[in-house]
């Protein structure tokens, strides 16, 4: 079985490196599958330079490569020549369609979005909120959370130990959270948090340099370590922070939007699998994800953070047991070692049928 993706990024772009690329290589790998990854197609659906018909007419030809029996996209960072040239594929050369989505792609490209989602043979959502969209489009529209290698992220488990100075983690890309206003709530709760004379410090792992952010935490009473560069290809690159860091708690804040409704809470993930317990936002998927008393505590206002963040800090034996439970909730339902035979298994029904 031959597959042509379709993604935003090369593997320096998150949701592309998780979504596609490690899931295309996990699938040649265990099951011999042969693919190529179309991405990076940013040109403009008017533009007339010579490389963007180049560009175009190299993805005609895999398109029409009679080895490529599925056709999967992955969000709809396309032009629209890409997007109906697919669609087309469909039609006039039976290619089998995977449409793919980790994000609320509807919001920015409505018309594409619809259009993927009315026509794939299967809908692949990151999260509870794309299915519920997806599913007003397509029926076969099912449940695949972005996953990952729990046996990896085990070996950088934290152990949890009394300290004197406790962490507190944040991973992700720090210069769009802060766009997005995802720290407001939390820089409040942190700072009386600090009051309660509760020792710890603030790690953000992937700060990106982004100067704005080091400016909003740089008149707090407690200590903020910036990491803004590391090696994000390599898959141990999170799990290695966490557990190098010591995170004691690993936490996720979300504005409430239409667009963060359907993210997929990977960082809740990430933290989990390394036996960290979570503090997040109730927001989309983090519903799911999180669970109060279990794994860790969902806040939504700045004195319930507080109160879920001291709780944890002042209990070693807490975080340990939250953190146990949090990675057998990843093993049974966000592993590649699971999610990796089902997508297998929805990809062979579309040859067969």
């Amino acid at each position: 079985m031959h597959i042509l993706f379709f993604t935003k990024g090369d593997q320096s772009v998150a949701s592309s490196r998780q979504r596609v690329w490690r899931v295309a290589e996990r699938l040649q790998k265990q099951y011999g599958l042969l693919f190529y990854v179309v991405h990076g197609l940013y040109y403009s659906f008017f533009s007339l330079s010579f490389n963007r018909f180049k560009v175009f007419f190299s993805i005609i030809s895999k398109i029409q490569d009679t080895r490529y029996k599925i056709l999967f996209v992955h969000k709809s960072f396309f032009p629209w020549d890409v997007v109906l040239s697919v669609l087309a594929a469909k039609i006039f050369f039976r290619k089998k369609l995977v449409y793919d989505l980790d994000d609320a792609e509807w919001i920015h490209s409505p018309r594409k979005s619809a259009m993927l989602a009315k026509h794939a043979d299967v809908v692949f959502c990151g999260s509870h909120e794309i299915l519920s969209w997806a599913q007003h489009y397509n029926k076969n529209s099912i449940f695949v959370p972005t996953a990952l290698d729990v046996e990896l992220y085990g070996s950088y488990a934290v152990a949890h130990e009394q300290k004197e100075q406790l962490t507190i983690g944040w991973v992700g890309q720090g210069k769009a959270h802060f766009k997005a206003g995802n720290f407001a709530v939390l820089k409040d709760a942190l700072i009386k948090l600090h009051e309660k004379h509760i020792e710890f410090r603030f790690v953000i792992a992937g700060a990106q340099n982004y100067q704005p952010l080091h400016v909003f935490f740089s008149n707090v009473p407690f200590e903020v370590v910036f990491i803004d560069e590391a090696d994000w290809l390599k898959e141990e690159a999170v799990p290695s922070i966490i557990q190098k860091y010591s995170f004691d708690i690993g936490v996720m804040p979300l504005a409430d939007t239409l667009f963060n409704r359907a993210k997929c809470a990977f960082k809740a993930l990430e933290y989990l699998a390394c036996g960290v317990p979570v503090v997040a936002s109730p927001v989309g998927e983090a519903n799911y994800v999180v669970k109060n008393d279990i794994n860790g505590y969902l806040a939504e206002t700045s004195e319930e953070w507080v109160l879920a963040m001291e709780k944890l800090l002042k209990d070693v034996v807490l975080r340990k047991h939250m953190g146990e439970a949090g990675q057998k909730r990843i093993q049974e339902q966000y592993a590649y070692q699971k999610l990796i035979p089902q997508i297998h298994m929805e990809l062979g029904k579309l040859v067969i049928l």
